[in-house]
């Protein structure tokens, strides 16, 4: 990892992820952007597309980005027509300022060194009272609570980066108070499945109606999934 940088690290990671539309982590984002006005919106990190189209297809205006040119390919064949190659280690988004009414930021925030500055940035493109749906693995999830309890290591966190590449890891109270500290006003936090069993043999994918554990617990959920609001009013 420390050989060839954490951007070529990031770039063959995410070409090689793959994420499931079924996922109860998307369905519930979806949700959240479903209540907004449509209009522009940014997926940063849009990996193979798959919430991009699904944006698109609920009359999103979308535009993405991902460090991957095999990713770039396969966004632009889901029809998405705004797709540029950007590494977000590499300097400010590649959009104007006040360009977006919402962004959409999935499973990437984990993988940043700089998460103030991403946030800054994000706040920069997004129009004022525009929303940031962002969703991260939740380090205080009730398998990682139980985990620790036990003395063995957290999931999702990454020792060596050697793994999923995660260089920060979260909890709710967490990832609202850096969310403030950029400039967001938190809106909503909701969770995706609580792991009461390990999730290397049971998640929502496996029992969907698993995921209506992540409405009644999400501060102990697998994946936290939060709406913030730019705090500058129209």
């Amino acid at each position: 990892m420390a050989e060839e940088g954490l951007a070529e690290f990031n770039r063959r990671l995410f070409a090689e992820r793959v994420f499931e539309a079924r996922e109860s982590r998307l369905r519930k984002a979806f949700e959240l952007l479903a209540e907004e006005p449509r209009g522009r919106l940014l997926d940063v990190a849009a990996g193979s597309g798959i919430a991009a189209q699904a944006l698109q297809e609920r009359s999103w205006q979308v535009s993405a980005l991902d460090i991957s040119e095999e990713l770039l390919e396969q966004i632009r064949a889901r029809g998405i027509e705004d797709v540029r190659r950007h590494d977000l280690l590499a300097g400010p988004l590649p959009y104007e300022d006040d360009t977006f009414a919402a962004v959409f930021a999935g499973e990437i925030i984990e993988h940043l060194v700089d998460t103030g500055g991403f946030l800054g940035e994000v706040r920069r493109v997004l129009v004022p009272g525009g929303v940031l749906i962002i969703t991260t693995p939740n380090l205080a999830s009730f398998e990682n609570r139980v985990r620790l309890l036990l003395g063995l290591y957290p999931k999702w966190v990454d020792l060596e980066l050697g793994g999923e590449g995660h260089v920060r890891a979260y909890t709710a109270p967490e990832l609202r108070r850096q969310l403030a500290r950029a400039g967001f006003v938190t809106e909503r936090v909701r969770g995706n499945w609580v792991p009461v069993i390990p999730q290397r043999f049971f998640h929502d994918l496996v029992w969907p109606p698993i995921a209506r554990t992540g409405d009644w617990l999400p501060t102990l959920s697998q994946g936290l999934i939060v709406k913030a609001r730019h705090g500058r009013t129209r």
